[in-house]
């Protein structure tokens, strides 16, 4: 999606190679509807640095 596309190119941007941890959003009373996917604005990652030599 979006939100991973722009965190990936930041991390390039920077020079920091990284991976994905973990994916965070809405707490389960936070449910998206089909018909509105914008209702999932909730969103995190976790994101790990990579040990450089």
């Amino acid at each position: 999606d979006l939100f991973h596309k722009i965190v990936a190119s930041a991390g390039c941007d920077a020079g920091v190679d990284g991976y994905i941890h973990e994916r965070m959003g809405g707490a389960p009373d936070h449910p998206m509807t089909l018909a509105f996917p914008e209702g999932e604005y909730l969103k995190g990652l976790v994101v790990m640095r990579r040990n450089t030599p």
